[in-house]
């Protein structure tokens, strides 16, 4: 294997690069990062260093990695690499080696997965010698996140939040609508409502523009025969006579805040080119005059898509796109349809003010975009690509920017991953494919709402006794001694430490839950979580249970010698249910009785009947029987008090139960289970 191939899912994922392919190339990189380590080193810096000529783009990904060894850190503050100071490169191989082993790959490239792991850990042991351990260490959590900083405006939060409120009670079953519509505004944005008539477009509109305080309203409704006089004013009659070409704009569009123009797909050429000018520049033309224009933003509605190619353009201003059904439940219908809903008075109190709006403008223009949801964002935008969603680079743009005024109407400063949410009006080509992207954002969401842990890596890694250190771990893992026992005790202490990664691993997802019930209270553009991203959580909880009922299972079987005894009896596989015959070769009997089952010749365990007197017997103690499967004693001389006429069956039994056992009287863990893979 001298080319070293990729291997899916391991050194590349859905063909993009992802590890290094070559072992050589990790074992350069990993000793890279020790000898760089606690010396003010970056990524881009480590990155540098290790890649030589190539392969740039794997190297940084296995610098990635680092953390997940929890022997290294990036420093939360600084970005600078930080290694505990008893790292040693084949303890950093072993770790990395024990990761790509965990990861699931088809079954025709698991031999060479195995191959270019232990290649890595071989390459370590050669170099180890020359590669020195890590220097002075100060402890750094990989996931210390920085504290969360307070908006300074919660008057607005809550303001925002009542007039919600006000909204829900009027407009029933249009809470998505109602949001989407006012932060749209909020940002400075256009709206686009699609829908049959009748179903309070142009309540929404009227009741949107009653949220901003001291603001005019203008409304039409435009047809192909709808003259511009009547949509930007009438040209003056005194300043044609002084051959200077303007209109009488008060009261019509150009003086709007908000504006709503039912059948909008209905303007016609003559409208059309002086309204994506207003719309898009908040400047109208009329003659030599450029006047700025005071519109918020622009509701438009109409009952289908435009289906000219000229309106591409006008269609495409609207950044928010909405679909506005008819009611479609037996409530809602009964208080509409009875009158008991009536429509919306917004308190003057609750009108949010230029002054107010202009603070959340600048408060807007401060929330910046964490790692994390630059990296989402880019997922997003790679599969928009894919799909052929047509995602201008400008919608990109001012979606990202109502995503900030967003956050910053929560009283965030940065962007939280539930604002992916709000994107799904934004970037549907048409409310018929918003479903499909609404799937995406939920499927994005959902793999990085749940905290990661590294469970299936630190058990990989019991087998081996090199569980890693928490906090302030004080279990102390001890290195002398081969026998059983010595490694009956280490692997017990593993065992106990692997049970405090478990306990972190649970807190995590607590604490995680509750910060994203915590988020979506206090998220005023939300009205609920999707049931798919709660379910995630539900996954990774069921998942941590059945990885803790084995792992406590394995603990508790090396507690004692007699404990551990049982539970090598209990590994035997139950002997299958027969229809006729007695196949009891021999029985063992343990602490006087207390650890005691049948055999059968292919070393099965059977239940035997304690008064039953027609089958051996072979009495021992627990430290007899645990040397015996180990392998310090001979079969025969631990069946020595078996009857003769018993002798033969007996040691065949017994041969059995060693091969059933692997001759280790300190057995390997359990493959740990794994939640299935959601399906929708």
């Amino acid at each position: 294997m001298a080319d070293w191939p990729d291997i899916s899912g391991v050194t590349a994922v859905e063909g993009r690069p992802r590890l290094p392919r070559r072992p050589a190339v990790v074992v350069r990189t990993l000793a890279a990062a020790i000898t760089m380590s606690n010396n003010h080193t970056g990524a881009s810096a480590l990155t540098d260093a290790a890649a030589g000529n190539g392969d740039a783009t794997r190297v940084a990904g296995l610098v990635g990695w680092l953390p997940l060894s929890h022997v290294l850190a990036w420093h939360p503050e600084t970005g600078h690499l930080m290694a505990r100071t008893d790292t040693s490169l084949e303890d950093l191989a072993l770790r990395y080696a024990a990761w790509v082993g965990s990861i699931v790959v088809p079954d025709d490239l698991r031999v060479r997965r195995d191959t270019y792991a232990q290649a890595v850990v071989d390459g370590a042991r050669e170099q180890g010698s020359e590669v020195p351990p890590a220097g002075a260490f100060q402890q750094v959590s990989p996931n210390q996140a920085s504290a969360e900083q307070v908006h300074t405006t919660p008057a607005t939060t809550q303001k925002i939040t009542a007039l919600l409120d006000v909204l829900d009670g009027a407009f029933l079953e249009r809470g998505a609508v109602v949001r989407a519509s006012l932060l749209a505004l909020l940002g400075g944005r256009h709206v686009l409502l699609l829908g049959p008539p009748g179903t309070a477009k142009s309540m929404l509109a009227r009741s949107l523009c009653d949220c901003f305080s001291n603001e005019t309203y203008f409304e039409y409704l435009l047809s192909r025969f709808t003259n511009p006089d009547e949509l930007f004013g009438p040209v003056s009659i005194p300043g044609l006579k002084e051959e200077d070409y303007r209109r009488l704009t008060t009261g019509y569009l150009p003086q709007a805040s908000v504006a709503f123009l039912d059948e909008i797909f209905k303007a016609n050429s003559a409208i059309l080119n002086s309204l994506l000018t207003l719309v898009n520049e908040r400047v109208f033309h009329h003659g030599r005059h450029r006047d700025p224009v005071p519109l918020i933003g622009l509701i438009g509605a109409s009952n289908e898509l435009p289906a000219d190619d000229s309106l591409g353009a006008l269609f495409d201003r609207f950044l928010v796109r909405l679909s506005v059904p008819p009611l479609a439940g037996r409530e809602s219908f009964l208080a509409v349809a009875t009158g008991t809903v009536k429509a919306p008075v917004i308190p003057e109190e609750l009108r949010l003010t230029a002054d107010e709006r202009e603070g959340i403008r600048q408060a807007a223009a401060n929330v910046t975009v964490p790692q994390s949801m630059q990296d989402a964002l880019v997922t997003l935008w790679t599969t928009a690509q894919e799909r052929e969603w047509p995602v201008s680079d400008r919608r990109w743009r001012h979606a990202i920017d109502v995503l900030k005024v967003a956050a910053a109407t929560a009283g965030r400063t940065e962007l939280d991953p539930l604002d992916l949410l709000l994107l799904e009006p934004m970037l549907a080509p048409t409310p018929v494919l918003a479903s499909q992207v609404r799937e995406v954002l939920v499927t994005l969401l959902g793999t990085r709402s749940v905290p990661s842990h590294d469970l299936y890596v630190q058990w990989t890694l019991l087998g081996s006794d090199r569980v890693a250190p928490l906090g302030d771990d004080t279990v102390s893992i001890g290195h002398s001694g081969t026998d059983w026992e010595s490694q009956r005790i280490r692997r017990h202490a593993s065992a106990t430490r692997f049970l405090a990664h478990h306990t972190a691993a649970v807190r995590r997802l607590a604490a995680d839950r509750s910060r994203l019930d915590r988020a979506a209270d206090a998220h005023p553009w939300l009205q609920a979580l999707p049931h798919r991203l709660l379910a995630a959580h539900i996954r990774a909880a069921r998942e941590l249970v059945d990885i803790l009922e084995v792992a406590e299972t394995y603990e508790r079987g090396l507690a004692s010698q007699d404990a551990l005894a049982k539970m090598l009896i209990e590994a035997l596989p139950k002997r299958p249910m027969r229809f006729f015959g007695n196949d009891v070769a021999c029985v063992i009997s343990l602490k006087d009785g207390q650890i005691r089952t049948g055999l059968t010749l292919a070393g099965e365990r059977v239940g035997v009947d304690p008064a039953s007197d027609d089958v051996a017997v072979i009495p021992s103690d627990t430290t007899a029987f645990l040397n015996w499967v180990d392998g310090a004693i001979t079969t025969a001389k631990f069946a020595d008090k078996a009857p003769t006429w018993a002798a033969r069956s007996a040691t065949t039994a017994l041969d059995s139960v060693r091969r059933q056992l692997g001759r280790q009287a300190v057995p390997r863990p359990k493959t740990l289970p794994r939640a299935p893979l959601e399906t929708s």
